[in-house]
């Protein structure tokens, strides 16, 4: 198996609750993503995908859709539960299928969300180990 990653970046704010039950103040994060892409074989080229291809797909398909929002206003999470753990699939689920019209054999292994530099979680899918 080949895999490429690609990262990109956006900026949003959110606002969480925490788990003794006291939300957050909103707050805003300078998120990182990277997605790493896997193929069985090379293309023509000897390329899993054209990494800029891949990046136009994560501009379309993320960046623009999240990029100075409130992520809880957004429609695409629970009121007071965009975590960095629901934005991670929430990109999966989105990026999974528009990487498809690349080429149709290419997966999205995982997505890794950076909240700040120190702190990520990933995402695997339910069919990834």
């Amino acid at each position: 198996m080949f895999y490429l990653k690609v990262r990109k970046n956006f900026s949003a704010a959110h606002r969480v609750t925490l788990p003794d039950g006291t939300p957050e103040n909103v707050h805003g994060h300078n998120w990182t993503f990277e997605a790493s892409v896997g193929a069985e074989t090379l293309d023509r080229c000897g390329m899993v995908a054209d990494f800029l291809q891949v990046e136009s797909v994560m501009e379309e398909t993320v960046v623009k859709k999240l990029d100075h929002t409130f992520l809880n206003e957004t429609g695409f999470f629970p009121k007071d539960a965009a975590t960095c753990e629901l934005v991670a699939k929430w990109i999966y689920d989105a990026l999974s299928p528009a990487l498809k019209t690349l080429r149709n054999d290419l997966t999205l292994e995982r997505v890794t969300l950076w909240e700040s530099p120190g702190c990520a979680v990933s995402y695997a899918g339910s069919n990834q180990k």
